[in-house]
């Protein structure tokens, strides 16, 4: 009974040895406007100043006496031998190991951006700075633009200031403080689900994330593909950029889908009005027009407005267009032989 006495009193007399990088559990016994005071165990008081309570949504007016709080130690004894901890590198320690367990499950996170540079985005989660680098962005948020205009790179990079980003986690380097992330990875899955469905004639809305000198990118479920300059307008379409701006919805049909190469059209949605315009036009009717131009493909006359007849170069009798004694504006006759919806003409036998 003696020796069990002991052995309780031995136990008790034990020290509890803290080291640096710890972290432990503590009751608040105090609190000021500068510093928390807690109870550790081994009766031992462990302080946490101001700048060490912020940073990750806790301040030291948010702290009550009696709460339990679970800090990171900074020194085991400092100068007045107290127990130095931290709040903040104790949350930075759970953020870091949250983080860590991204990468190894896939999850995805939510960011803020907060900076820009040229070579991508700067981001902050839950007090962490993270990379997302411009080869990382979605279609939709890529700063495309003709030529290397850095400036305008930049200057686009810079209007995602402020917003939320859903990204996954590419690298979580604790050690060295750097922690990498990537929003096209965040949209994997859906595109992979997308690229199995997606049929050749199937109607879907999507954003324009991009406009470009030969047509518009549009971004939807998580791929991208290309509406072709031709495919915007069944009429002339000189600037996409006059009737396109980044961001806008728009309606589309799939025309081909070849691996993650998808092919769209705005203008198939849409009855062709020239269909309609040369519906009176029929087959062996005798039509006449003004040359308008001549190429090594044969002659073009005008038979009306936005109506062209083409007849062939062989049907001159010469082997080069320059050969030709014609002049534009000059009247020419022809036959009808096919009406050519494909090309926009009407295909003529000259009379």
């Amino acid at each position: 009974m003696v020796v069990k006495d002991m052995d309780n009193l031995f136990t008790q007399a034990t020290p509890v040895v803290y080291r640096a990088g710890q972290t432990v559990k503590g009751t608040v016994i105090d609190v000021t406007s500068s510093r928390i005071l807690l109870d550790i165990e081994g009766g031992m008081t462990g302080i946490i100043t101001k700048k060490e309570a912020t940073g990750f949504g806790v301040t030291v007016e948010d702290i009550e006496i009696g709460s339990q709080l679970e800090a990171f130690i900074i020194d085991p004894e400092n100068e007045i031998g107290l127990v130095a901890m931290s709040l903040r590198r104790a949350s930075q320690e759970m953020v870091w190991a949250e983080l860590h367990e991204a990468v190894d499950d896939g999850r995805t996170l939510k960011v803020k951006i907060t900076e820009a540079n040229k070579g991508g985005l700067l981001a902050s989660y839950k007090g962490i700075r993270a990379f997302l680098p411009v080869s990382q962005l979605t279609p939709l948020n890529y700063p495309r633009v003709d030529g290397a205009e850095t400036g305008e790179i930049l200057r686009r990079l810079q209007e995602h200031m402020g917003k939320d980003f859903v990204v996954r986690v590419l690298n979580a380097d604790r050690e060295n403080g750097k922690l990498i992330v990537s929003e096209r990875a965040a949209y994997d899955d859906q595109k992979k689900d997308t690229l199995k469905n997606l049929r050749v004639g199937d109607i879907v809305e999507g954003a324009v994330s991009g406009v470009v000198k030969f047509g518009i990118f549009v971004t939807f479920g998580g791929v991208e593909g290309l509406v072709h300059l031709s495919e915007l307008d069944w009429g002339h379409v000189s600037n996409p950029g006059k009737k396109y701006s980044l961001g806008d919805k728009v309606e589309i049909l799939v025309l081909g889908v070849e691996n993650e190469k998808i092919s769209l059209s705005v203008k198939r949605l849409s009855e062709d009005p020239w269909k309609e315009k040369v519906a009176k036009y029929d087959v062996g009717q005798k039509v006449s027009g003004k040359i308008v131009r001549w190429n090594a493909n044969g002659v073009f006359l005008e038979i009306e407005k936005e109506v062209m007849g083409a007849i062939g170069l062989e049907q001159f009798g010469v082997e080069s267009h320059t050969a030709l004694e014609i002049q534009e504006g000059d009247e020419l006759s022809g036959e009808i032989e096919a009406v050519n919806f494909d090309a926009h003409r009407i295909d003529l036998k000259k009379v």
